[in-house]
Parts: C-alpha cells; sequence; structure tokens
C-alpha cells in the first residue's frame, strides 16, 4: 500500500497496513454514542479533530 500519510500505521516500517480503518470506524461508532447520549459538543469536537 505504500508509505502511510495518515501517522496511524502500526507498521514498524511505517507503510500503510489500513489502520487508518479501524481508526474511522472506532471513531464514527463514538461520536455516536456521545450523540445518542446528549453529548453533542463533544462529538462535534471529534468529528473536527
Amino acid at each position: 500500500m505504500g508509505t502511510c500519510k495518515c501517522g496511524y500505521s502500526t507498521d514498524a516500517e511505517k507503510n500503510c497496513n489500513g489502520t487508518h480503518n479501524v481508526v474511522k470506524a472506532v471513531k464514527a461508532d463514538i461520536i455516536a454514542k456521545l450523540e445518542a447520549n446528549g453529548f453533542a459538543e463533544a462529538s462535534d469536537y471529534l468529528k473536527t479533530n
């Protein structure tokens, strides 16, 4: 896949190994749970950072 550009790679040589897809999925799950529990400000922060 080449050199990692997102910075999330767990590969020793920093080659892209798809870790960004896991991070993206977990982040989306956390955002959804925050919104469902009334933490709109926290979910907005995660969406932009």
